[in-house]
């Protein structure tokens, strides 16, 4: 419970704080007055001014507040008149492109951020790779008939040098619809087969041992006495060659407990494991397992290439998320897919089990989503914000001070009402 407090409240205070500053410091370049910097809601629990802000972290940590000239925590207070007599710079009173800017810069420092935390994740961690080329060949498929073979090890795709499955996979995603030479490694010989690369599959999966790789902390292997790099040898007396022949075993299996054998530093070890149901909302399955990863490699790459593949990885989880938001409001993902802060709240302390690394992944996600989220045309939010500007500058007139309360009233509505549906599935799951 202690680490799963401390894992939530890192990612909120940070996923806030970057959000909030992104809104201060443009704002303090463009010369606009900050009032107040407040990590949380409600009455504060530490302050301290510095120059004309007023420094908060108050007690409820769900959310964080920018407040500028002319606002007063999300209502107008001033009309266009009482700004021109007051003669204190304005928020209101700034040219439009620097008010959508001032908005933008929260969304947009989140995403920064996510580089950021990628870039040093790569850089401190590694990137994890697939190290295993020897292949699995599935019958009747386009690899079968192309004369593959299983215990085949791909070392040659076309002149580029195959060092893990991931790169395999990279190089073949490059030359759909191209004929490539796959040289593999056989017996001794290196055997060499020219095929034309399919969006279908080929029928290629990798042998990957089973090997431990990271483990879960109080998860049923880590119970167990399991350690990362242990090797699975038997499981109910069957013996297991393989991961996947692992993971066969236990994923749908109904059996309450299995006998695990298992080799630790030449030494063999055998306990009864009971794995745990886990549900996913998504897929709407529920699954069994030990709580482990398979064994992975690790490779680490100049600043610059990190810088890219931080780049690229921040876009993907962009797309992914933004499809992610198409299919729920299509329908094509369950309503209940949707998760509030109690499920942040378990899976923050579900990262922090795995390990840092698997902490900062999740608050690189959640960091994303939480800039994505804040760019939704919903009044009381920076989307919804940008949106009004947009239409006072067409409509050359602001909205009166009751037309504004208004429209933020009913976004706050609508952001309750979300509050609520999210934290009843968190309950309900």
């Amino acid at each position: 419970m202690l680490i799963t407090i401390l894992a939530f409240l890192f990612i909120l205070a940070f996923c806030i704080t970057i959000h909030e500053f992104g809104h201060f410091i443009v704002a303090k370049l463009f010369h606009i007055p900050v009032e107040k910097f407040s990590i949380g809601f409600g009455p504060p629990l530490f302050r301290k001014k510095i120059g004309e802000t007023d420094f908060r972290i108050a007690y409820f940590p769900l959310g964080g507040y920018v407040k500028m000239a002319g606002e007063e925590e999300g209502k107008i207070l001033k009309t266009e008149e009482e700004s021109e007599k007051s003669g204190v710079p304005d928020f209101y009173d700034a040219p439009i492109y620097k008010r959508i800017l001032v908005i933008f810069a929260g969304p947009l420092f989140n995403i920064i951020s996510a580089i950021i935390v990628l870039f040093l994740t790569f850089s401190i961690f590694g990137v994890s790779t697939d190290p295993y080329t020897k292949i699995q060949v599935e019958k009747n498929s386009y690899a079968d008939r192309a004369g593959f073979i299983e215990g085949d090890s791909i070392i040659l795709v076309n002149d580029t040098r195959i060092n893990n499955w991931d790169k395999f996979i990279e190089v073949l995603s490059s030359n759909i619809d191209r004929e490539v030479s796959i040289t593999v490694m056989r017996n001794g010989r290196e055997v060499t087969k020219n095929l034309v690369i399919t969006p279908d599959s080929l029928g290629l999966i990798n042998l990957v041992p089973p090997v431990l790789g990271t483990i879960k902390r109080d998860g049923p292997a880590y119970k167990a006495g399991m350690k990362m790099g242990d090797k699975i040898l038997k499981i109910n007396g069957a013996e297991i060659k393989t991961w996947n022949g692992l993971v066969d075993i236990i994923r749908y299996s109904k059996e309450k407990s299995f006998l695990f054998e298992w080799q630790h530093n030449g030494e063999i070890k055998t306990a009864n494991i009971t794995p745990i149901s886990v549900y996913d909302p998504i897929t709407e399955d529920t699954i069994r397992q030990i709580s482990v990863l398979k064994p992975q490699g690790r490779i680490y790459l100049p600043s610059l290439q990190i810088l890219v593949l931080s780049t690229k990885r921040t876009h993907a989880i962009i797309i992914l998320t933004l499809n992610t938001f198409y299919q729920l409001i299509t329908g094509k993902i369950s309503r209940k897919a949707l998760g509030g802060p109690i499920a942040i709240a378990k899976l923050s302390g579900e990262s922090a089990q795995w390990g840092l690394e698997f902490l900062l992944g999740l608050l690189v996600i959640i960091s994303i989503n939480l800039g994505l989220i804040n760019l939704f045309p919903i009044p009381a939010i920076d989307g919804g914000q940008i949106v009004i500007s947009l239409i006072e500058t067409i409509r050359r007139k602001r909205f009166s001070r009751k037309t504004r309360i208004i429209i933020q009233q009913i976004g706050y509505a609508l952001i309750l009402l979300l509050i609520i549906f999210v934290t009843f599935n968190d309950i309900t799951r």
